[in-house]
């Protein structure tokens, strides 16, 4: 992976914010470094996130439409 934790991590946190406006942070937490050790991309890492660690408190209509 080109990237480090914290380069991918931010970039996870940036898609979450585009999708739902507030980022990984104000949310349940996830398992990153387990998915970046994983070699996940941040867009796999972000969706295993929401389904793992988020589906209930983001509707999936936001998240698959965001």
């Amino acid at each position: 992976m080109d990237m480090t934790f914290k380069e991918w991590r931010l970039a996870c946190d940036k898609l979450v914010s585009n999708i739902v406006g507030i980022g990984i942070d104000g949310l349940p937490d996830a398992n990153w470094m387990d998915m970046y050790n994983d070699g996940m991309l941040p867009a796999d890492a972000i969706d295993d996130a929401y389904y793992d660690y988020w589906f209930d408190d983001i509707p999936s209509e936001v998240w698959h439409h965001g």
